[in-house]
């Protein structure tokens, strides 16, 4: 993703011919349009990046922006019956018809962050039952993941849909646990240092291109390539992909 570098105020004449007139707008609109696809887009000059959505204060100008892999929506299993064993045994229960409906669906079930573990048959009963805020209440939570579809909307629409048509057990139930009906998904990225290389060479082409600004006789010094990939969210199906990356431009010795 390239950085919007600079912004020129071209002042003219009030008094132009109408088909100028009409050139000009045209071609202020293509560049305006250029330039919003680019960076931020058309802003209040009263606000600040800090208004902008997915804002980040230390992320770096240069990296490479992509679309997420997948989306994760947070979920849990719970139930309030009374003796404890039969509770836990619920639970368990539907966390068995989770997994396997899960599969045919192509949703897979998942915990951690850095990196996410799948959930199974193999490794469920792994996971605690820890107090779900009530007496005589547990839960088991967890997260569950698709490939990013169409759009975000699709993604959110397609996990909730499916924690909608699990059927409990006795007093265990499947829920998200939000009072709205297509709970926010987050976006995932597998293995972000593959881009690793991809962000350098953005990085080095950007620092090339603004000591030439300069002149023959100015070269870039980069700092803070060295390091494993960062990243953050863009928008609702982009992630920003960088490393922390600063340049200094000075002349050739």
């Amino acid at each position: 993703m390239r950085a919007l570098t600079g912004i020129a105020l071209l002042l003219a004449g009030l008094a132009l011919p109408s088909a100028a007139y009409c050139q000009t707008t045209q071609a202020k609109g293509s560049d305006q349009a250029k330039a919003e696809d680019q960076g931020l887009g058309e802003v209040l000059v009263t606000a600040s990046r800090g208004n902008a959505a997915y804002a980040q204060q230390n992320r770096p100008v240069v990296g490479l922006r992509r679309r997420a892999d997948s989306g994760v929506m947070s979920v849990y299993v719970t139930s309030d019956t009374r003796d404890a064993a039969q509770r836990n045994k619920e639970i368990y229960t539907v966390m068995e018809t989770v997994i396997d409906r899960a599969a045919a669906a192509g949703i897979q079930l998942v915990v951690g962050n850095v990196p996410l573990r799948t959930i199974t048959r193999d490794n469920y009963k792994t996971l605690p039952v820890v107090w779900a805020g009530r007496v005589d209440t547990g839960k088991i939570e967890f997260m569950l993941k698709a490939p990013l579809g169409a759009s975000a909307f699709a993604t959110r629409k397609k996990l909730a849909d499916f924690v909608k048509s699990v059927k409990g057990t006795g007093r265990g139930t499947f829920e998200t646990g939000s009072s709205i009906d297509l709970p926010d998904i987050t976006l995932t990225v597998v293995n972000p240092d593959q881009y690793r290389d991809a962000v350098i060479a953005l990085v080095a082409e950007d620092a090339r291109k603004q000591a030439a600004v300069f002149g023959p006789d100015f070269t870039p010094t980069v700092n803070g390539i060295d390091g494993p990939v960062s990243w953050s969210q863009v928008s609702s199906t982009d992630v920003f992909l960088y490393l922390p990356y600063s340049y200094t431009i000075g002349a050739k010795k």
